[in-house]
């Protein structure tokens, strides 16, 4: 189903493991905030993370019938404080003038009309607490609607897209691309009927795509180009800063170890938080073919110390090497098990490589380095004394430490680096283990999780070069 294995399904994450796990992650005073709309925009605005700006809030009646709806012209949004999935929003366009009469009508995104008493009686029902999570009383939010980037609006013509990022132990584990459509109400909302695509964390581009929580898709509508587009392949913009923002909100709310966050990307002010989810859908994971179980169980114990460290470790360890999953173009390519790979050289850093000749890998510096597949092994590890003089082990640059007990029973912590490296002329971004392996002839063992998409043969092997068999 989905195209997804046995394999991959045992690292899903369940409904009852969310619950019973990782949801006892988070406090009661950050629900609380997360819960509600409101709380969560202040705290955040505070935190100086974007939100959307805020128009009018509602707590009663009496609030709601002193506002003047004429005053606005249109490009709002009527949400409830603490609706769920998306139930109760109105997104509203703009005003239509009525000559005949004081009052105007409103255009909804979806081309439909609302007239002020419909929208008045439509806040009266989330007053009521029609849409609220809790079946309580409810306060209503006129806030600002976005302004679509360029780079959306031939995606869809109803509403706006946003990014849902999971975060856990301040790393981003997973993201989607939600785009609206009318089936949803022109709601980014997946329960609802919008499309979910896949994003690879490592370089912010779409992989797969379902519609609703069913169905899974290959194409989607361009309007631009007036034809039918592969859901994978898109780039997303300003997919950093997406990143940056998503864990800025999870170091703002205290108590909330684990979290979606909703982002949009406004054309003038760059991405903007939504929401905060305290209990994110799983739905996420069909359209990533990846489990959230397996993910948030490798960055459980890492401890996050920097933004910059987060947005490293999610992109070496959960990157997809996109290449060989969107562009399957490409040929399958048969490797040796002796191979010589490029590995990349920090910016900045000027390696202590006396032997080895810095070469250039298109705008990157990069030197050459014999490795030895070992498909025995899960992750590839690089020796202590390459690393240092590659600049691998400088100050930022460990993403973690793994902690392993040796075959003597010795307990030791070993780091784990971020590398990029490219072999038979593909790019592979990881995470790498640093041993020591000075005594060994080889300095860079190629574990499996980098071989995905190449053949291995066993009938020749490379010619070593000199360079590198006499030492480093």
């Amino acid at each position: 189903m989905f195209g997804i294995n046995l394999k991959q399904y045992k690292q899903f994450l369940t409904k009852n493991e969310r619950n019973g796990v990782y949801l006892r992650k988070n406090s009661a005073e950050g629900r609380g905030i997360a819960d509600s709309k409101y709380r969560t925009k202040r705290v955040l605005d505070k935190n100086r993370v974007g939100v959307p700006k805020l128009i009018a809030r509602f707590r009663n009646g009496r609030q709601l019938l002193g506002f003047d709806w004429r005053k606005l012209e249109g490009n709002f949004v009527v949400k409830p404080v603490s609706g769920y999935g998306g139930e109760g929003i109105l997104i509203v366009r703009k005003r239509l003038k009525n000559f005949q009469f004081p009052i105007s009508n409103f255009q909804l995104m979806d081309g439909g009309q609302i007239t002020t008493e419909e929208l008045t009686g439509h806040c009266m029902e989330i007053l009521a607490g029609k849409f609220s999570m809790h079946g309580a009383t409810d306060s209503v939010l006129v806030e600002e609607r976005i302004k679509i980037h360029p780079m959306f609006l031939n995606l869809t013509k109803a509403g706006t897209p946003d990014v849902r990022v999971i975060v856990y132990n301040k790393v981003p584990v997973m993201a989607m691309f939600r785009i609206p459509t009318l089936q949803s109400g022109c709601k980014a909302n997946l329960q609802q009927g919008a499309y979910g695509l896949g994003i690879d964390l490592a370089t912010g581009i779409t992989t797969f795509g379902i519609v609703g929580k069913s169905e899974e898709i290959k194409k989607i509508y361009d309007f631009g180009k007036k034809k039918e587009i592969k859901v994978n392949g898109i780039k997303i913009p300003f997919w950093r800063e997406i990143l940056e923002t998503a864990v800025k909100c999870q170091g703002a709310i205290s108590g909330l170890g684990f979290l979606g966050v909703d982002v949009v990307l406004d054309k003038d002010k760059g991405p903007m938080v939504l929401e905060v989810n305290a209990r994110p859908g799983l739905s996420i994971q069909i359209c990533n073919k990846a489990g959230l179980r397996r993910r948030m169980e490798k960055v459980e114990d890492i401890n996050i110390k920097s933004t910059d460290q987060a947005i490293a470790v999610s992109r070496y360890l959960f990157g997809e090497n996109f290449a060989e999953k969107v562009e399957a173009r490409q040929k399958v390519k048969t490797i040796a098990p002796l191979e010589t790979i490029l590995v990349k050289i920090p910016k900045g850093f000027n390696p202590a490589m006396q032997r080895s000749v810095v070469i250039k890998q298109g705008k990157h510096r990069v030197v050459e380095v014999r490795a030895k597949v070992d498909t025995g092994a899960f992750r590839s590890s690089i020796d202590r004394n390459l690393a240092e003089k590659l600049g691998l082990l400088q100050s930022g640059r460990v993403l973690y430490y793994r902690h392993y007990k040796s075959s003597l029973g010795k307990h030791k912590d070993r780091p784990v680096v971020g590398v990029t490296f490219w072999l038979q002329g593909k790019r592979v971004m990881t995470a790498v283990n640093v041993a020591d392996r000075g005594k060994l002839r080889t300095k860079f063992l190629l574990g499996r999780k980098d071989l995905e998409g190449f053949l291995i043969s066993a009938r020749y092997s490379i010619s070593p070069d000199p360079s590198l068999t006499r030492g480093e």
